[in-house]
């Protein structure tokens, strides 16, 4: 790698944990892939291993490094990561997520890295709460002495603020996008042969990664009460969750579905390629995290033409509106989400509605317009 002052354009250097499927990686992606490459280099480092969609950003001619850190804290592992970035020669780094900000951080520093960017993709308090108190005072330094703050919302920036201490206005919030015609476009797919369910069944989707934040227990008890209330009129809804995890999740998922006898009406459709053509052919789409920094499945939901139930999380609040665009419940409710399904099957003006307000908002939301973002604040930095 040439020196930084003859390089022609700056290379900014994006660290993740790894390439997996997930919601930072997808924002990585479509950024990397809207990136102005005229003014712009750009190179990947990952601290654990490269995942499923590093092979996408190779694609995109973007050259992606593998250094370990595990033990994120290790002073061994940190003086490894830095030779590593030393050897890639960055004028910038992006650090993604907080729980790397004390190995990438410290490496930069180290590797002579004069710029550095933290940006804050959710909640992190349950992280920063599990440090021991020298590496949070290690990692709130580091976070003070950054060059710029970007958050994926401003409920994220507000508690991270609040938490670290930090000074009022540090954080630039950055919304992520949406590719909107990926969903309005879709050619449809039934599902419902595949999984054995009769023609004009209602299904509620829920879209998500197991996870414990995803609250996907919550959505099996909201459906066993919606399912008692149909009281056997023909057809019922049948409520389906397409994501995946840990083998042990799905266990979890299963004792409930026996437990709240609700085998033929939930079903967990795993790990899904096609879930824009499923989701057309849907009645309602529902999200049920007790934890969001932005909540993307919202504004998916509402590119396929469907109705949404949320959580009413500080971030959702912001891409959409109570009986506005969507119908927002309280956290580990599910009385109160079989609520809000159940009107929602009901009554399609309403759903209409909600659908018709929502598509309206998506403009505000585009990769392009993410990718835009980023690229102010790298400019704003190396102009110093």
């Amino acid at each position: 790698m040439p020196p930084t002052s003859a390089r022609a354009k700056p290379l900014i250097l994006s660290v993740v944990s790894r390439m997996a499927v997930g919601g930072v990686q997808r924002v990585l992606l479509e950024t990397l892939a809207r990136a102005d490459r005229e003014r712009f280099d750009y190179a990947v480092l990952c601290t654990k291993k490269e995942g499923a969609w590093a092979g996408d950003v190779r694609a995109l001619d973007i050259p992606l490094t593998l250094q370990k850190t595990l033990p994120p804290w290790s002073p061994l592992q940190i003086l490894r990561l830095a030779r590593a970035i030393r050897r890639i020669n960055p004028d910038l780094i992006h650090i993604h997520m907080a729980p790397m900000v004390i190995p990438a951080a410290s490496a930069a520093r180290l590797a002579g890295v004069r710029r550095c960017v933290i940006e804050h993709h959710n909640f992190y308090d349950r992280h920063w709460s599990a440090l021991n108190p020298l590496l949070f005072r290690w990692e709130k330094w580091l976070t003070r002495r950054a060059d710029a703050l970007i958050s994926v919302s401003h409920s994220v920036a507000e508690c991270s603020t609040q938490y670290l201490g930090l000074p009022e206005g540090r954080f630039t919030t950055v919304y992520n996008g949406i590719q909107a015609e990926r969903f309005t476009d879709a050619e449809p797919h039934d599902p419902r042969p595949e999984w054995g369910l009769a023609p004009g069944t209602p299904l509620v989707l829920n879209v998500a990664r197991y996870l414990n934040t995803k609250r996907i227990e919550d959505f099996i008890e909201a459906a066993a009460i919606v399912v008692r209330r149909w009281n056997g009129a023909a057809p019922g809804p049948v409520f389906v969750v397409i994501g995946g995890g840990a083998q042990e999740y799905h266990e979890h998922y299963k004792q409930w579905i026996r437990k709240l006898e609700v085998k033929g009406s939930v079903i967990l459709a795993g790990t899904r390629e096609d879930v824009p053509a499923i989701l057309s052919t849907a009645q309602v789409g529902v999200l049920t995290s007790e934890m969001e920094g932005f909540g993307l499945v919202v504004l998916e939901y509402l590119a396929a033409g469907l109705p949404v139930v949320a959580t009413d999380l500080g971030p959702i609040a912001e891409l959409v509106r109570d009986d506005q665009e969507a119908l927002l419940v309280p956290t580990r409710r599910p009385d109160r989400l079989a609520d809000s399904i159940e009107r929602l099957l009901r009554d399609r003006a309403l759903a209409a509605r909600l659908v018709e307000n929502g598509q309206r908002r998506l403009s505000l939301f585009d990769w392009e317009s993410t990718a835009r973002g980023y690229e102010q604040v790298y400019d704003r930095l190396l102009e110093r």
